[in-house]
């Protein structure tokens, strides 16, 4: 593997103690929780990376490398630890090869006590307003030949605005199978006996939604449809989750939640997603030890944002791959 330049290198770095610096100013305790774990959060979605543990004695036991630290980070706020942040390595299996992806990258994840996703809003905005200030840099980034012009505040657009926009949808009334089953075949994508309600959604939002995002400035996409399976709360009194995500020059950068806090909805959660997983490549424990902490203690309010900080050092330091802003230069990706 090429090693990235010096200069970047150092860039690379300064940026990531600005991050740090930006969380330790506002009382978030920074915590350093643990890579290899014997259980997982089921996510349908994802796929891991299964390795071996064993002892000194001969035994041996699968353990997985964490897609996110979400995990022993939510353990953490169950036990007392108020608003938490950790940069750290995440990894994902079986990712699309290109530019924008590497199964190893680093993670900035925080969650804010007593914030919803809309707080986290102004908490993102507030991070980059930082980064520009203490670096004295311009808030025009650059990505190939897109602009973005990041002051605040940034463009905010919810899913069935976007929907309405770009495909002239009602997204409220596709609630069901058969809605988004018809809405996908009108825009000449398949459908097979296998696809869910979401992956319907998925299938429409990706074809024709999402490569139509502005690029000139930040996008906030936000009240995802509750249909899609995410540890994310309802909102009240709508078919809406509390989840939203940046897009810089239409590249997803982060995602957020205002936290499901309901046990008995993080069961059901846990159950579904323990099934999607059986049809995955590999297969893990799922980490039921969380539901009964959450059960036993609680969930405080929390709203909890991941944010992908290669996704972010792109703009930042003018790359186009992310090949260009890792220490070791190419990823196995490529």
């Amino acid at each position: 593997m090429t090693l990235i330049n010096l200069q970047t290198l150092r860039e690379r770095a300064k940026l990531l103690q600005l991050v740090r610096m930006f969380f330790l100013d506002r009382d978030y305790l920074e915590v350093d929780t643990a890579l290899l774990c014997p259980t997982l959060i089921p996510e349908g979605s994802l796929e891991v990376f299964r390795t071996c543990y064993r002892s000194a004695g001969g035994t041996e036991r699968d353990a997985f490398l964490i897609p996110s630290p979400e995990l022993w980070m939510k353990r953490l706020i169950a036990g007392g630890s108020g608003s938490i942040f950790q940069i750290c390595k995440s990894f994902r299996n079986s990712e699309p090869a290109g530019p924008l992806h590497s199964p190893e990258f680093t993670m900035l994840e925080w969650y804010t006590l007593q914030a919803d996703y809309l707080q986290s809003m102004y908490t993102l905005e507030e991070l980059f307003s930082h980064l520009f200030e203490k670096t004295d840099r311009d808030p025009v980034l650059t990505f190939g030949d897109h602009r973005v012009d990041c002051s605040r505040p940034f463009l905010r657009l919810s899913m069935a605005e976007a929907f309405h926009e770009y495909l002239q949808l009602d997204l409220q009334r596709l609630s069901d199978y058969d809605s988004l089953a018809e809405a996908t075949l009108k825009l000449g994508l398949t459908v097979t006996g296998e696809d869910r309600p979401e992956d319907l959604f998925h299938k429409i939002f990706l074809s024709a939604v999402e490569p139509n995002l502005p690029h000139r400035r930040p996008v906030i996409l936000y009240d995802y449809p509750a249909l899609i399976p995410t540890l994310a709360r309802n909102k009240p009194g709508t078919p809406w989750a509390e989840r939203w995500e940046l897009y810089l020059a239409g590249v997803e950068v982060a995602n957020c939640y205002s936290e499901q806090t309901d046990p008995d909805r993080i069961e059901v959660f846990f159950t579904e997603q323990e099934k999607k997983k059986r049809q995955g490549l590999e297969l893990h424990p799922s980490d039921w030890e969380l539901v009964r902490i959450i059960r036993q203690q609680g969930l405080p309010k929390c709203s909890g944002v991941a944010l992908g900080l290669e996704r972010l050092l792109l703009f930042f330091l003018n790359q186009e791959s992310i090949g260009g802003v890792l220490p070791y230069g190419a990823d196995l990706s490529v």
